[in-house]
Formats: C-alpha cells, sequence, structure tokens
C-alpha cells in the first residue's frame, strides 16, 4: 500500500478526513499542505488535476460530476489523472474516511491502473464513470 499517494481536494481534505486516512497509514496530503492554503483556494480544478498529477497523487474528490464537467474531464485526460470521487455529496468527514478505510485495498491497487480515469466510491466499493470528452 505505500505505493499509492493521494491528494485530497478541499472538499476532502479537512483536518478530520487527514488524520483517519494518515492513522490507517495512507500517505495522504491535503491541497492546503501541497500548494499552501492562499494558492490552494484559488487553484481552479483544471491546474490542481495537472499539478497532482504530475506528482505521482491519486486525486480523492468528493464531487463526482468532475468526470461530466468537459474542463475537469479534459484535464483529466490530458493529464492522465487516477481520480476517486464520492458519490454521495452530503457525505461528512467521518463518513469519507469510514468509505476509504472499508474499500482501502481496491482503493490502493488504482495506483496501478492504466489512467485516466474516475472512480466512484460508495458503499458497494468503486464504479468507473465515463469522461465526457468530445
Amino acid at each position: 500500500m505505500q505505493d499509492a499517494r493521494f491528494l485530497l481536494d478541499r472538499s476532502v481534505g479537512g483536518r478530520i478526513s487527514i488524520a483517519r486516512l494518515r492513522s490507517a497509514g495512507w500517505d495522504a496530503r491535503t491541497r492546503a499542505e501541497q500548494y499552501g492554503d492562499e494558492r490552494a483556494q484559488r487553484m481552479r480544478d483544471e491546474e490542481w488535476i495537472a499539478e497532482g498529477t504530475r506528482s505521482g497523487f491519486v486525486l480523492l474528490a468528493k464531487d463526482h460530476r468532475v468526470a461530466t464537467r468537459p474542463l475537469e474531464a479534459h484535464a483529466i485526460s490530458v493529464n492522465d489523472a487516477r481520480v476517486i470521487t464520492f458519490t454521495r455529496g452530503e457525505l461528512t468527514a467521518v463518513q469519507m474516511g469510514d468509505l476509504c478505510l472499508r474499500h482501502e485495498a481496491a482503493i490502493h491497487r488504482l495506483a496501478q491502473v492504466q489512467p485516466p480515469f474516475v472512480m466512484a466510491l460508495n458503499e458497494a466499493g468503486l464504479r468507473r464513470k465515463r469522461l465526457n470528452l468530445p
């Protein structure tokens, strides 16, 4: 599991989520830790997708619509990003952490899967989402 490194989007990367993942041994960083709080707040989705991917991270985002919005889908495709999203936007930090830990082995295996992709995570596991590309 040491091969997988995770970068958490702002909506996922609160103190509770990051602490839960790190306590389970995950190599995980928040956008604020990676880029500084001020820059992390200003970054467009396409920018953090590109930079996070170039840095070798599997990206963890709360918004599953990232696969359907053309700019984000394009950024995922051209940067060969590996993205995991949550299917339910109302999840709390505790619930997101629990869900990640429940499916930990499958999530960590994604570091070896050929990109680009967006995987939606819910109670049943991971499901590939289609990228909205022309």
